[in-house]
């Protein structure tokens, strides 16, 4: 390193030192910079015991906070792996070669510096130099890599690096591809690439960058210094356009790079015209069938079992609907429950399956059921042909519901169930069976203590299907509800003691429904006398707080009729009116409380 300046004395002397910053990393940022780092490595298994990790810093923010990153992790790990800290010179400027000197310096990171002369091989280039500039420089990364016995090479792509590339491809190269998190190399046998910033934003990246007064190569590119050049800076002006759409984008919509990311993780192929794998072009009509046939009333009851909707599902979950379709022909024939809920609906598709048209759909209209529940669930039932009876259910003449005791569930569900009971005796029906699945058994629910009392199946907890299966086989299946938010009756939303009333419930109702169409799918509105309690996952925490859609949420929530609107800062949790029994000083006043976990079904609390 050539002799310093006497700025460059200052920057090292009078700034914050390596240990500071490495504190800011554990408080400070812990939440946007830490976690996410050691979240994507648990994600994708970017990190095994064992491994050498070529950490390759291009002197930018993102290579440098990214090597932070590592030796924090490296410190802090329950296991043993080695980093080394790689910095490759293409032909920098001796300046900007002397800023990446004197960062690593600032920040205790030791260098392995290596020379190529790649900006001399393309300079004279004039398609795409910066195409063959990256394959070169990766090539070197990984060959000196290797050299060092490394087995990985780790890459600073961030988050916003991600959701671009998805856009670019879509609107410049028509296609669908994203930025994988892991690579193996094609041409180093052993190597893998990874890319551990894959969940931190740029944004934080930056604000990380400038609280610690930090000064980065911005671009050290021997090609941008010469203004006159025009070669291949169509794709940097693209990735530009790109990022000032997403800008726009976010104004309309604050949830939209969210969306962009997660397109990549719930591509469906049987909605998509083609696709490559493995190099091989793949058309939606290579595998065109004709629909199966519809069951009709005389095939026998012991049918076959369908089993095209196991092929890519979990092998523990395609055995547990093996044994549910089994038990459901054991039955001979059902009335389901039908809350149009993600369980209710998986089961009485199974059951439709399993028995045929010795299946019908019974579902209560209420007010502590929102309207759009029960749209959603007739729909279904024209759909798939299932016949469906509805009745009308008075649940605030329920002896003491209206009082809101810890008990109000076990008093709803034993009104509610008596009717499905009668409506099943009176179409021929064996049983009645309901949605509550292996998950149900955690909280504080009374409801199953009324479902036992009345002789109530519940298959999917007897074959042992958690919410997760569920969830997995309603998309095998096709079902719109695979990944529906969970949801529950409007009464789980008042604090135990608080009178529920119909114009209270009202207001809830429309408060949840306008969430829904600011796109908050999984959320709850808790009353507490005309004060609301938001609760939203802890990701959409920044999408509610925005200015403009904070402002729309205190003006459509005080014309609902609540005087005082709040934000949870623990997040959306099921059962969080839950806190709030006192169970001895209820049963000295009112007697036992069931203790029994039992769950609501889908519209568990």
């Amino acid at each position: 390193m050539t002799q310093m300046s006497e700025n460059e004395k200052n920057y090292l002397e009078h700034e914050k030192n390596y240990l500071e910053i490495e504190q800011d990393l554990r408080k400070r940022y812990r939440k946007n910079l830490w976690c996410r780092f050691t979240k994507a490595i648990r994600e994708y298994e970017l990190v095994q015991e064992g491994d050498c990790i070529a950490v390759c810093i291009s002197g930018g923010k993102d290579s440098m906070l990214m090597a932070k990153l590592f030796q924090e992790l490296k410190r802090h790990n329950k296991f043993e792996f080695d980093v080394k800290f790689l910095v490759m010179d293409p032909g920098y400027k001796a300046e900007n070669r002397q800023l990446i000197e004197l960062n690593a310096k600032r920040l205790n990171i030791p260098l392995d510096i290596f020379e190529s002369d790649i900006f001399e091989s393309v300079f004279q280039i004039e398609n795409s130099p910066c195409y063959l500039c990256a394959r070169m420089r990766r090539g070197h990364l990984y060959s000196r890599a290797k050299e060092l016995g490394c087995n990985k090479i780790a890459l600073g792509h961030h988050y916003d690096d991600v959701i671009e590339t998805i856009l670019m491809g879509m609107l410049y190269g028509a296609q669908v591809q994203t930025m994988m998190p892991k690579l193996h190399s094609t041409n180093f046998e052993g190597m893998e690439l990874i890319r551990p910033m894959y969940l931190i934003r740029e944004e934080h990246i930056e604000a990380w960058r400038d609280y610690n007064n930090l000064h980065f190569l911005q671009c050290a590119c021997k090609f941008t210094e010469n203004s006159a050049f025009h070669g291949d800076l169509e794709n940097t002006s693209k990735r530009r356009e790109i990022k000032q759409l997403i800008r726009q984008l976010r104004k309309i919509n604050p949830f939209v790079e969210n969306n962009i990311f997660k397109s990549v993780e719930n591509v469906n192929l049987s909605t998509v015209i083609a696709y490559k794998q493995e190099g091989v072009r793949r058309h939606f009509l290579d595998a065109y069938a004709l629909p199966a046939c519809r069951t009709t009333p005389n095939e026998p009851q012991k049918k076959r079992i369908q089993t095209d909707v196991l092929k890519t599902t979990s092998s523990q979950a395609k055995e547990k609907l093996l044994i549910l379709k089994r038990h459901l022909q054991e039955l001979g024939s059902v009335a389901v429950a039908f809350s149009g809920g993600v369980d209710s609906t998986f089961l009485l598709k199974a059951a439709r399956e399993a028995l045929g048209s010795r299946v019908v759909a019974v579902t209560a209209k209420s007010c502590v059921f929102p309207k759009h529940e029960w749209a959603e669930a007739e729909a279904f039932c024209q759909k798939e042909q299932i016949p469906l009876y509805s009745f009308e259910a008075e649940v605030l003449a329920v002896d003491g519901f209206t009082d809101n005791p810890p008990d109000r569930c076990y008093r709803c569900k034993k009104a509610l169930f008596e009717e499905i009971l009668r409506i099943a005796r009176t179409h021929g029906i064996a049983h009645v069976i309901e949605g509550s699945n292996m998950d149900d058994l955690g909280d504080y629910r009374p409801g199953m203590q009324a479902i036992a009392e009345l002789g109530i199946k519940s298959p999917l907890r007897e074959a042992g299907l958690y919410k997760q299966e569920i969830r997995e086989l309603s998309r095998e299946y096709g079902l719109p509800t695979w990944e529906k938010p969970s949801y529950a009756c409007l009464a789980s939303r008042f604090v135990y003691g608080e009178t529920i009333t119909k114009e209270k419930l009202r207001m809830v109702e429309q408060a949840e429904q306008f969430l829904m169409k600011k796109g908050f799918r999984q959320m709850r509105v808790r009353l507490h006398g005309t004060l609301a309690r938001i609760e939203v996952p802890a990701e959409d925490f920044e999408g509610i707080m925005q200015e403009e859609t904070r402002a729309e949420i205190i003006a459509a929530f005080t014309e609902y009729g609540f005087s005082y609107v709040t934000f949870d800062l623990q997040g959306y949790r099921t059962g969080s009116m839950n806190q709030t029994i006192e169970d001895k000083k209820y049963e000295a006043k009112h007697g036992t409380v069931f203790k029994d976990s039992s769950p609501c079904g889908d519209r568990g609390c």
